[in-house]
Order: C-alpha cells, then structure tokens, then sequence
C-alpha cells in the first residue's frame, strides 16, 4: 500500500504492526557518466518493486530526495542537508509515523552519507521519546541485506559509488540516464592494511573526507564493467531480501520492559 494514497480514517483503522517503509534517497555527483538522481533512482525502484510483492503487507512512503551529501558538494550539482539538519528531518518523520500508531518502521537507505545521521536520529528518539521507545526503528541500507548474495556475477567486491553496481541498476532501469561512453576506472585514492577506498565495505577503519580529495570524477570502482543485465539481476536479488526481512519483522514479538531488576 502507498502511504498518500490512504485516506486518514483508513490510516486510522490498518493493522499498527503493518511495517512502514521510508526510502531515503538523495541528489548528488555520481562521476560523469550518472545522474545526480542516481540514490533516489535506485531505493525508489527496490522499494516500489517491493511493495507490489507484499500489497497490503507493508506501507510504503514516498521517497525522501533529499539526503545528506555535503562532502559531495565540490561537485556542482549536488544538493544536500548537513547532517544534523538531517537527523532532525529524520526524527520529525519517524514521530509523525509514531503518532500514527505504527510501531515497526524501517528506513530503507540508499545513500551511504545518510547511515550517520539516521542512526543518530533514531538512537536520540529511542533515547528520549516513549512512543519511539516502544516501537521497532530500523534502518536498512540495500547493499547490506545480503552482500553475498549481491556479488554474484559482479567482477568488483562491493557497492562503493558510481561503480559497476550502481551503473549497472541504473541501465537496468534508466539507460537513457546513462553515458557510458564518459565512464572510466578511477584509481583507488587510499587502499592500505586498514582503508579500502574502492570497498568501504573492506575496510577496517572508516576515514571522513570530502569526495574531491577520493576522486577526481566523482566516481568510484569499475563502472566499464557494468550491465543492464548485472543490473537485473542485481535489482532481484536486492527486492528479495527486502521482502523476507519486511515479511519477517511483521513477526517480530513485542519487547516488554525487563528491567531494571535485579533478579
């Protein structure tokens, strides 16, 4: 079901543990040969394509646009929320779905520089609100539901920006978006014992540094290896492990108070 096509009696009367789904996008640089819509394109179409499967299982919102990519701005085109503003839109959005009644909602991320903030959001509700406290808030970046899964038939180790994954959603669902003649491997800026620039995913220690001092396009990985049938398969196999985990947090039990006690 799609969020604001409800009426508000209708969201008045829906089962409360129905798990929400908010997809978190964004509006940035991804290298040359991408949109800046690239996140938003992405998350919008797993989620949709997720909804369709579960129909009246799930309630899915509309796609927040705008995420939080200030260390992409040196790039034109990019825009973006500072972080902090970002939890607070964040936070007002998780408690109008609280007031709501529901108690299971997940963010579905597909926009790394978003993870910071939302996790900072949601502990600070859980921390210091009594509806939040009762519910289940989750946050869910696509790429690691199943990064295994994800690999299959990919030559790179994992999603890191503009790369053969995410070139290879966007020729799945929007080639026309793409310009492939303008990509190109970009050389890894930092890759030691402890930082994996090129695999985030990799690396043992996380470093924050604005993306011109990483790449000099804007991109990341080896887009020159992508498909629209990698992208395909990629976009199946991300939608199917969406559906089982929301399937499955439908059937989380409840989690009463246990303490303080000491026994």
């Amino acid at each position: 079901m799609l969020w604001q096509e409800q009426s508000w009696p209708r969201i008045r009367e829906l089962d409360k543990r129905i798990p929400v789904v908010v997809p978190l996008g964004s509006l940035e640089q991804h290298g040359p040969h991408l949109p800046l819509i690239v996140d938003t394109l992405q998350v919008t179409a797993i989620a949709e394509a997720a909804e369709r499967r579960l129909a009246d299982r799930v309630l899915l919102l509309p796609t927040l646009w705008l995420g939080s990519s200030h260390h992409h701005l040196d790039f034109p085109g990019t825009v973006s929320l500072l972080p902090s503003l970002y939890s607070q839109v964040i936070e007002s959005i998780a408690l109008s779905i609280l007031q709501a009644g529901f108690r299971r909602v997940v963010f579905l991320n597909g926009h790394g520089g978003n993870k910071v903030p939302v996790a900072q959001a949601l502990s600070e509700l859980v921390c210091g609100s009594e509806i939040a406290e009762d519910a289940y808030l989750a946050l869910a970046t696509w790429w690691e539901l199943n990064p295994e899964a994800f690999r299959v038939g990919m030559e790179t180790p994992a999603v890191s920006h503009s790369c053969e994954y995410e070139t290879s959603l966007v020729l799945a669902l929007r080639p026309d978006l793409v310009r492939m003649d303008r990509a190109r491997k970009t050389p890894m800026a930092l890759d030691n014992e402890w930082v994996k620039t090129e695999s985030p995913q990799s690396s043992r220690v996380s470093i924050y540094r604005r993306f011109r001092r990483l790449t000099a396009p804007g991109s990341m990985g080896s887009p020159l290896s992508a498909s629209a049938e990698k992208g395909n398969r990629l976009l199946a196999a991300v939608v199917e492990e969406l559906v089982r985990f929301l399937t499955d947090f439908f059937q989380w039990p409840e989690l009463p108070p246990l303490g303080p006690d000491l026994g």
